[in-house]
């Protein structure tokens, strides 16, 4: 349950005022029950007094039923004050006198009274009760209502002696009954009530302005402390509090304030100073980190690079040695070290590839390209070695525009077709779909084949991490195919999803941004069309026996295995390490139907110049 909340002012109100209420409340209803107790005695006193005076005056006129001397001492009853009416009985209870006006006849004076038995007359109730009360001494007895109070005196021989009469001392011979308006006692008590409450009224009104002023004093220097926490909680410490209250505790609280604020200031400027001097310090680091980084992707791709020139040249030595060696047995060795140096040259490609991506190399070339093209151009490279797994490879795109790279896009495809395929059992298919999504397109490479775990989603992406193939899979495979298609999805900016579960196959979603681009507009920069590729190769298919052939380069093991590899497929070839040996061949006239050169030579020259 939550708790309410109130303001200082508001506490301070309530804990002063509720106990001066309550006080105030119990003190006047007890002063005023004792002051209307007191009210009501006097009055029931002085109804007893003329009652007494009224008996004791009218015994032997009761007795001698003088009536006109007992209407003269009842008209003189009257003046008493509150004496409404006065009436004497005699023995009998019948009226011998009565003065003043009475609230009714006597017969009815008990019924209007709510007593015992309004059946019975008022003397009858009157002397009932007088017997009840006499057990006690409370005589006389009396009788009340709202408005009005009677009262009983049995008038008795207590002055003369009635023997001969048959009367003995104390013997009742008549009774007065004194009839008392209650109405001034009335206005008097709501005089009292009324007076009361407006002193109460009064007193709380100057008490409350009192707790106001008292309570304004201590809350507004607790509002400027609560202002002044506020502007600290946003920051701005140069807040000062004035220390004037006139409330020792809060001058304390103030004066604390405002050192804890010098304080919290200097200890921000020095951790701010701190805060910038780590930041440097991280930046710093961080670069270092960052050069270090480029460097050694640096190192890599030129260490790469230089390994790939004796590669090379051992490729075309095996290639060379591969033609001359007749005898089966060496045949079947010379085929295996051409399939260990094809491999070799595979890792090395991937190593370079990631060493350029990872050194910021490789620069996107983002344009608009048709995917259906595309796609039907690289999956034809797949075809053979799906036919030879017996696999079925099904390309399903309409023609979609997007904007990427369309060689890095094909380069991304390309991995995951492979993958595809490597992992894709006997008989089993693999499909490229695309889907359009708003302004995205989706191109899914889904198989059925081994499937990837759930913990080993995030591996895929690492380098030389695979996923346990079987057969020569095993060996073709390196593990850095998924990483740099990682690089390249991260470096165009695109999304790459994978969704897999094992024995059930893979999904590789790449998602790319669609374009709106007329499908007559010819498109630039696109890989060219297999009819071009295969004109290109019948053209560069050219026999070199008669061919007078340059090589330029500047490794001697590359130039003597390219200069005689040419030299066995017919062709004559001169041999240059760099520009002073070709400006020597220059000099002497000589021509050459074609040139092959390497690019980077030594001394910072190029195969261009």
């Amino acid at each position: 349950m939550l708790s309410k909340r109130y303001s200082i002012r508001t506490q301070v109100a309530l804990l002063t005022l509720v106990p001066l209420l309550l006080l105030a409340i119990v003190l006047e209803t007890f002063f005023l029950h004792d002051r209307f107790a007191a009210l009501d005695a006097g009055l029931l006193e002085r109804g007893k007094l003329v009652t007494q005076q009224l008996s004791v005056g009218s015994e032997f006129a009761v007795f001698a039923q003088n009536k006109p001397f007992l209407v003269g001492i009842a008209q003189g009853a009257l003046m008493q004050q509150d004496v409404h009416g006065v009436v004497i009985l005699d023995r009998a209870s019948q009226p011998l006198a009565h003065a003043g006006e009475l609230s009714h006849p006597l017969h009815d004076v008990v019924a209007q009274a709510n007593l015992v038995n309004p059946s019975y007359p008022l003397q009858t109730q009157l002397t009932r009760v007088a017997e009840e009360l006499d057990e006690q001494g409370k005589r006389p007895p009396v009788l009340s209502n709202q408005t009005r109070l009677w009262i009983y005196q049995p008038v008795v021989t207590a002055q003369f002696n009635l023997e001969e009469a048959g009367m003995t001392p104390g013997d009742q011979i008549g009774a007065v009954i004194v009839e008392m308006d209650r109405t001034r006692t009335q206005t008097l008590k709501s005089k009292l009530l009324w007076f009361a409450i407006l002193l109460t009224l009064l007193l709380l009104s100057a008490v409350l302005y009192a707790v106001y002023l008292a309570s304004q004093r201590l809350t507004a220097p607790i509002r400027q402390l609560s202002l002044a926490i506020n502007l600290f909680t946003a920051g701005k410490l140069d807040t000062r509090v004035a220390e004037d209250s006139p409330v020792i505790e809060i001058n304390t609280l103030e004066t604390g304030i405002n050192s804890m604020a010098v304080q919290l200031l200097q200890e921000r400027a020095t951790l701010q100073q701190r805060i910038a001097d780590a930041t440097l310090a991280l930046r710093n680091k961080k670069d270092e980190a960052e050069c270090a980084n480029q460097e050694k992707s640096r190192f890599l791709a030129i260490a790469t690079h230089d390994l790939r020139q004796p590669l090379h040249a051992l490729g075309l030595c095996i290639a060379e040695l591969q033609r001359k060696v007749t005898r089966e047995d060496l045949r079947h060795l010379v085929g295996q070290v051409e399939n260990s140096v094809e491999s070799l040259s595979v890792l090395l490609n991937a190593l370079l590839d990631i060493s350029k991506l990872d050194a910021g190399a490789v620069v996107p070339k983002i344009q608009t390209c048709e995917l259906s093209e595309l796609l039907t151009r690289f999956s034809a490279d797949y075809q053979l070695l799906a036919r030879i797994k017996n696999i079925r490879v099904v390309v399903g795109c309409p023609p979609l525009y997007v904007m990427t790279d369309p060689v890095l896009l094909a380069r991304i495809l390309m991995n995951l077709v492979s993958n595809a395929i490597r992992y894709t059992p006997v008989q089993g298919c693999v499909m490229i779909a695309c889907r359009r999504r708003g302004d995205k397109l989706r191109i899914e490479v889904r198989d059925n084949g081994i499937g990837i775990a759930q913990q080993n989603l995030d591996n895929i992406f690492r380098e030389f991490f695979q996923i346990a193939p079987t057969g020569l899979e095993a060996q073709k495979s390196l593990g850095l195919g998924l990483s740099i298609v990682q690089r390249l999805v991260k470096l165009l900016g695109h999304v790459l999803l994978v969704r897999s579960a094992p024995n059930k196959g893979s999904v590789f979603t790449l998602i790319v941004p669609l374009t709106h681009v007329p499908r007559h507009l010819a498109l630039s920069n696109q890989i060219p069309p297999d009819e071009e590729n295969a004109e290109r190769r019948q053209h560069s298919v050219t026999p070199l026996a008669g061919k007078s052939l340059l090589v330029v380069e500047d490794d001697a093991l590359v130039l003597e295995s390219t200069a005689t590899l040419l030299e066995s497929w017919g062709g004559k070839v001169t041999r240059a390490t760099g520009m002073e040996m070709l400006r020597q061949q220059l000099a002497q006239g000589t021509q050459w139907d074609l040139l092959i050169s390497d690019y980077q030579l030594a001394e910072n020259e190029t195969g261009l110049e």
